[in-house]
């Protein structure tokens, strides 16, 4: 009976000891997420380590200039606005439902065997439709992807753009945190830029980048009041002093229309019918109980951990081995899985997000990599350093078991090897 009962316990702890190994991986990684994916500082760092606010006003000029020049019935014609009923039944026929949702949602592009079934569609039918109208104002498509730049550093030069970044991506965590009701972002010390010699120097950077003004628009340019429409031209540099006084004030009339604070998150109302309880809509309530759960995880290795304690530890010889060969395999595990994380974030990019990237947003997708890659490294670095903290506590404690003399005691239990 005492042999059945020895045995017995023993299994019970190497049960416990594989259930803690399983439960302390998932542990490390889930408990990491709550950590660092709630945590505002992971992508400030990312941001800063990818040299975006550096970029992003290249960046969001080349992006504005697709948006102008960008047609999507000659990238995708599917996403045309207007396509006649007979020519969305052919390609419904030639795609099938679900590739013409896809196609048309912009979830994906069209191979180059749909493109051909597109355009037999095409030849077949006839006019697919006009993109539709509206877009920017006619005085800003002028502008080239440098002009855009150049008026994005005047208006936010980078140190200004951190500032408000961080601002936002702080008050948005403290928002899910239910810390406070609403984001907002200051626009005082943009406003009192703009009203000084920033703005003028907008101003100019606007006329340079507009065609030359016609003996019409200079005269109308000329006569203008403070309260007339402004009239975009680039006038000869001789009349600048006479005109670029008359768009201050023009320019000061708007700024006086901004409020001294933009709202980017208003304050969450709920549905009446769904509640205000957690998974019902309510952005706070479910982020809270999500980092609850999260928060909880490592409690179920330690139940495993006690678990191993009481059916296998009967000495300081047993304990540093009941404990030190499952933290090591835990250590080792957690490390693999964290060092193949890196190889596997590139292929979740390449064959998951990229694809789904719209092709007017193009110019974006090497500082997204770079970005996406900045905060999966942040996550997985806290990943290894406790993993490998768990490998050199297991590997200590079971090569420290060999120089621990063994108590011979009745109620010892056999050791793992």
């Amino acid at each position: 009976m005492k042999k059945f009962l020895t045995g017995l316990a023993k299994f019970l702890a190497v049960v416990c000891a594989i259930l803690f190994v399983i439960t302390a991986v998932l542990a490390l990684f889930l408990f990491n997420i709550n950590q660092k994916l709630f945590d505002s500082s992971l992508y400030k760092n990312a941001l800063s380590e990818s040299n975006v606010y550096e970029k992003l006003p290249a960046l969001v000029g080349r992006l504005l200039v697709s948006a102008a020049t960008y047609n999507p019935c000659t990238e995708n014609p599917v996403q045309c606005e207007e396509i006649s009923p007979e020519l969305h039944a052919c390609y419904q026929e030639a795609l099938g439902s679900d590739r013409l949702l896809a196609l048309s949602s912009g979830q994906d592009a069209p191979t180059d065997v749909e493109k051909q079934k597109i355009q037999t569609c095409y030849d077949q039918v006839g006019q697919t439709g006009s993109p539709g109208e509206g877009g920017m104002p006619d005085f800003m498509q002028n502008f080239s992807d440098e002009d855009w730049a150049a008026i994005i550093t005047t208006i936010l030069p980078p140190d200004e753009m951190k500032t408000m970044v961080e601002s936002v991506i702080d008050g948005t965590f403290a928002y899910l945190r239910g810390e406070v009701n609403q984001v907002t972002i200051s626009l005082v010390e943009l406003k009192a830029r703009l009203a000084g010699p920033a703005g003028e120097e907008l101003i100019l950077q606007f006329l340079a980048a507009q065609p030359p003004c016609t003996p019409e628009e200079l005269t109308r340019l000329l006569a203008s009041t403070d309260t007339e429409e402004i009239i975009l031209c680039s006038p000869p540099e001789e009349l600048l002093p006479a005109i670029v006084p008359l768009l201050d004030v023009q320019l000061e009339t708007a700024l006086a229309g901004i409020p001294d604070e933009a709202v980017v998150l208003k304050p969450y109302v709920p549905d009446p019918a769904a509640g205000d309880k957690p998974f019902s809509g309510n952005p706070v309530a479910t982020v809270r109980a999500v980092r609850l759960i999260l928060g909880l995880t490592p409690i179920l290795p330690l139940l495993f951990l006690a678990g191993v304690t009481l059916f296998g530890v009967r000495s300081l010889k047993g304990w540093m081995r009941w404990w030190g060969i499952p933290f090591l395999a835990a250590g080792i595990i957690g490390l693999g899985m964290g060092l193949v994380s890196t190889p596997l974030t590139t292929m979740f990019w390449n064959r998951f997000l990229l694809l789904r990237i719209p092709p007017i947003l193009s110019a974006a997708t090497n500082t997204g990599e770079k970005l996406f890659r900045a905060v999966a490294h942040g996550l997985v670095e806290s990943i290894v350093l406790q993993a490998l903290i768990l490998i050199i506590v297991g590997l200590g404690a079971w090569i420290g078991s060999y120089f621990v003399k063994a108590k011979t005691a009745t109620r010892e239990t056999p050791q793992p090897s």
